[in-house]
């Protein structure tokens, strides 16, 4: 997934951005799905974040099926950018360079095969200063610490919510290896919940049953009914975020 990627970017800016941003020397969004990833390859040792940009030199809009794709080398930048699969804004000689990045990532990607196959979740801070950024964030602290939720839980969620700038697409794994917590929308979601952003985080918060929210029409579910029915555990479960 896309959010993969960008947490072994993340890794990669930590230990050698100064090199990317010797190389680079840009700004880029990528506006993915309805979720924003900055990465400032141009200041300081470089730096990464969930969330979009206050100046970004070059934005790339792409579906993640897409994006996915031109990792694993089935498409082009430039056949993406005619087919209409790619939408670039700003500095285009920036899009050319972002195949030495995907370059970096790859590297790095191979030396830590290894340690990616313990399953363990262990993904870039999903907390963007936003309240959904924040609760995302702790939740996967809390995966993190609690791996026998998977036990417990056995399914793979997603979350679709709405908020004013667009639909934000979160995972939960609790079905695979220590569980994991991610942007983006899951390959194979076995159950998918949508609701409002203020919903959401009132449900996550204990202000709003499920139940009650999905009576009204607040919660909607797609799927596997028992794992909705099973929320009750990742809400309990989850420390009390500050929103």
């Amino acid at each position: 997934m896309a959010s993969k990627f960008f947490s072994t970017l993340e890794s990669v800016i930590k230990t050698d951005g100064a090199a990317l941003v010797k190389k680079i020397n840009g700004v880029y969004q990528f506006d993915i799905d309805g979720t924003s990833y900055s990465v400032d390859l141009k200041n300081g040792n470089g730096s990464f974040k969930v969330g979009k940009h206050e100046k970004p030199e070059c934005t790339i809009t792409i579906k993640e099926e897409d994006f996915i794709q031109i990792l694993e080398g089935k498409l082009t930048e430039q056949t993406a950018f005619m087919k209409k699969k790619l939408a670039l804004k700003g500095n285009m000689a920036l899009a050319m360079k972002f195949k030495h990045i995907v370059e970096a990532v790859k590297k790095a990607s191979k030396g830590a095969a290894p340690a990616a196959s313990s399953g363990a979740s262990s993904g870039a801070s999903l907390d963007d200063g936003t309240p959904l950024g924040k609760v995302f964030d702790t939740l996967q602290k809390t995966v993190i610490a609690k791996p026998e939720l998977v036990g417990q839980i056995k399914g793979v969620y997603q979350f679709d919510i709405t908020t004013p700038s667009g639909v934000k697409k979160f995972t939960v794994d609790l079905k695979n290896g220590k569980g994991s917590v991610t942007t983006g929308a899951a390959p194979k979601a076995d159950c998918t919940i949508t609701m409002a952003e203020a919903d959401f985080l009132d449900l996550m918060s204990g202000k709003l049953n499920g139940q009650v929210a999905f009576t009204k029409g607040k919660l909607k579910i797609k799927g596997n009914m028992g794992l909705a029915m099973k929320l009750g555990k990742i809400t309990q479960a989850k420390p009390q975020a500050k929103l």
